[in-house]
């Protein structure tokens, strides 16, 4: 709503060139929400031509005053002439709600140049105040932020899942492409340097798992059941391979003594088990030199 007015002398009525506009930001304001009314004394010339000396705050119905403010302007005309502005701004806070009024103001001043007092009196206002917005609450912001932040930590939980799964599904994949490319020499003596410690404090048992490693090749290379043999039936299994009489003669000394460890209680010490050790090592590198990459892989014996 906006109203103007022009001056009106108290007593007399000499017309004045300030000219009077009031008016509030809203006709329709919530009930928690503020109305804010304005008014702008405009005239024509330098700010300083009209003093203001009393602003009769005005009457006020299903509202409570909160504060008040003023500010100067001064603009030019396309002509260069100066239009001065000085706006007073009144905030109200509706109490119920329904139908709020805002009575005349009126604004006194004083006339430097020609030296007269004079006065002006705006137009009465209404506002109809509605029901209230919602409001956001401190509880609802905290529950958004912990919400957020959950949200975040989820996404943070999958990303490190998703990158473990990647990393190892990476490792099987290498390991796969390198079980490919290993001869069976070459798996078995990987086996030998990963599963069997040469510093062991128990040699019968160590004993035991390098005897278990060392059939193990023979019936994955040979394609024999060495692992369900005798000894003996092993022996002479490889006999009849290309092995030479002093290898050969190397395997028998080592299930000779793997057997008396086992089964006659015989001990072993710390010397001895280095030299069966030495033994396995020396035949896996002896066949993986004579072969010289022409063994069998891992995939061809799946086939």
């Amino acid at each position: 709503m906006v109203f103007t007015a022009l001056a009106q002398p108290l007593p007399d009525s000499i017309k004045s060139e300030i000219r009077l506009r009031t008016y509030v930001e809203s006709e329709n304001v919530p009930l928690n929400r503020e109305v804010v009314y304005h008014l702008e004394l405009i005239w024509q010339g330098d700010l300083s031509r009209y003093k203001i000396f009393e602003i009769i705050e005005p009457a006020i119905s299903n509202l409570s005053t909160r504060g008040s403010g003023s500010s100067n302007k001064v603009r030019t005309r396309p002509d260069g002439g100066m239009v001065s502005v000085k706006d007073i701004t009144f905030y109200f806070r509706p109490l119920e709600m329904g139908m709020a009024y805002i009575d005349g103001v009126i604004i006194r001043y004083h006339d430097v140049v020609e030296g007269k007092d004079e006065s002006l009196i705006s137009s009465r206002i209404g506002v109809k105040i509605n029901e209230p917005l919602p409001e956001s609450s401190k509880n609802g912001t905290i529950t958004g932020v912990a919400g957020g932040l959950f949200a975040l930590f989820l996404v943070v939980v999958a990303l490190i899942l998703f990158l473990r799964y990647k990393k190892r599904r990476k490792e099987t994949l290498s390991r796969a492409l390198s079980d490919m490319s290993e001869t069976v020499e070459e798996k078995y003596l990987r086996l030998l340097k990963e599963t069997i410690h040469l510093n062991t404090d128990n040699i019968k048992d160590s004993l035991s798992d390098l005897t278990h490693l060392l059939t193990g090749y023979f019936s994955e290379y040979y394609h024999i059941p060495a692992l369900n043999m005798s000894n003996d039936d092993l022996i002479n299994a490889l006999s009849e391979k290309e092995f030479s009489d002093d290898l050969l003669q190397k395997i028998k000394d080592f299930y000779s003594k793997a057997n008396k460890v086992k089964f006659a209680g015989e001990s072993a010490d710390e010397s001895e088990f280095h030299r069966l050790y030495d033994t396995v090592e020396f035949l896996l590198e002896n066949q993986r030199s004579l072969n010289n990459g022409s063994v069998p892989h891992l995939r061809d014996m799946e086939k």
